[in-house]
């Protein structure tokens, strides 16, 4: 002990203590600042990249006839229409101009005759998808097939069409791509 002129000094060594709550507090202020600089990142990165707008093909239908679309270019922003007719077998689409607003293309193909059914009452699926074909001629093809499926066949056809240009205007062929039996035959 050190006494300097009726002060008493004592040399302790120097300690921290912890409080017992300091390393929860830290903790909690830690993870709130990761958070928050996670949150930053990320609304950076999403204003910088813009958004793709979400786009599906739609099909819907009864028993007498199918609707469906289907894209023409990667990017989704024009589309074809297609009606099937179950009675008759015709598959009808429509591609509109985005200039005049009007269908100025027509697509026409019988699908009865390709799946070569005997049924009276033919029973009709169609839906349709993206596909990134290659083009084997002047007239560039669609950027989406049709999938069509008959139940007493058992069969799908994938059928292909050209994507319209100025050049094909008028009414446009569809071609039948290719098949795969998915049942046996049911029957009628």
């Amino acid at each position: 002990m050190i006494i300097l002129e009726g002060i008493v000094t004592v040399a302790v060594p120097r300690c921290r203590a912890k409080l017992k709550g300091d390393s929860m507090k830290n903790h909690i202020l830690r993870s709130a600042m990761m958070f928050t600089a996670g949150a930053i990142a990320m609304a950076a990165v999403m204003y910088a990249v813009p958004a793709k707008p979400a786009q599906a093909p739609v099909a819907h239908g009864n028993d007498k006839f199918s609707m469906a679309t289907v894209p023409l270019l990667e990017t989704g922003l024009n589309e074809a229409v297609f009606v099937l007719n179950h009675l008759t077998g015709a598959l009808v689409g429509g591609a509109l101009n985005e200039r005049s607003g009007t269908f100025t293309h027509r697509y026409l193909h019988n699908v009865a005759a390709d799946f070569q059914t005997g049924s009276k009452d033919p029973k009709y699926a169609i839906v349709s998808g993206p596909a990134n074909l290659q083009s084997t001629g002047p007239n560039a093809p669609a950027f989406g097939v049709l999938y069509i499926a008959e139940l007493s066949s058992g069969n799908v056809i994938a059928y292909g069409f050209p994507r319209p240009n100025n050049r094909n205007a008028g009414d446009l062929a569809m071609v039948k791509m290719d098949f795969f039996k998915f049942a046996d035959s049911v029957g009628n």
